[in-house]
């Protein structure tokens, strides 16, 4: 199976593409195997059947929940031989478990952008910001995209917040690189939307003080200096740290 590789999104709409074709979250069985697929690709080890009923059904699964769940599993395992790959090695039910393991060297977008968010932030603490606005752009795409949307499960919530808090700090290491690059318009940009999706994120606020100051607008700057320091202080009751208060200089 070397070369039967993978190609899996689940943001923007569960997708797969194997050697011989595709299939979409269309041709998957319903909510119940769209969400089946998307909790065995992420967690990535062998689940309990009961555990996985759970997570798809919630904590009271209906009472043919196992002849329903063998069902989900064998229609996605049909999926995945229909698009050139092994469906009973990619996908497993047996002793009591379930699980998909894909090929070595698939590829599946949330775990790149994730890898590419950590690249980002090393780049720039080694002082590398191109690299890293080239990182966090493409990881920014992707996890700019919804999960699983209209799928109400308490799973999915909070793989959704998880995506969210790798967004913001994507977007405010992409915001830092380009203040170290220069370009402070498009820096501003998106440090105002970590800023939006995470008030209280204080390197986010930094960003964006930076930026507006880069560009030369210096009301702009603070404003949003006084913006962090009003919701640290009302939500936080902590006034911003050194490092923010340091900017003021810039405006002075």
């Amino acid at each position: 199976m070397g070369e039967m590789l993978a190609r899996v999104y689940l943001t923007g709409g569960v997708r797969v593409e194997g050697p011989s074709g595709s299939f979409g979250e269309a041709d998957l069985p319903g909510t119940q195997g769209r969400l089946a697929f998307a909790v065995l690709v992420v967690e990535r080890r062998s689940l309990p059947r009961e555990q996985l009923a759970r997570l798809v059904w919630g904590e009271q699964p209906p009472e043919a929940w196992s002849a329903a769940l063998t069902s989900v599993l064998s229609k996605i395992r049909h999926l995945v031989s229909r698009v050139g790959l092994d469906g009973r090695a990619v996908v497993s039910s047996a002793g009591g478990s379930c699980g998909i393991r894909l090929p070595a060297g698939s590829w599946v977008d949330l775990e790149d952008a994730e890898r590419r968010t950590d690249r980002a932030q090393g780049a720039l603490r080694h002082g590398d910001p191109a690299t890293a606005a080239r990182e966090a752009t493409v990881a920014s795409a992707v996890l700019r995209r919804p999960l699983l949307p209209g799928v109400v499960a308490e799973w999915a919530e909070t793989r959704r917040a998880l995506l969210e808090e790798t967004l913001v700090r994507c977007l405010v290491t992409l915001a830092t690189a380009r203040n170290d690059l220069g370009d402070h318009d498009l820096a501003a940009v998106v440090a105002a939307d970590a800023v939006r999706r995470d008030p209280l994120r204080e390197t986010a606020h930094r960003a964006l003080v930076r930026a507006e100051l880069g560009r030369g607008d210096r009301g702009a700057a603070a404003r949003a200096y006084e913006a962090c320091a009003r919701t640290l202080l009302a939500e936080l009751g902590v006034p911003p740290s050194p490092e923010t208060t340091a900017l003021l200089e810039g405006l002075r």
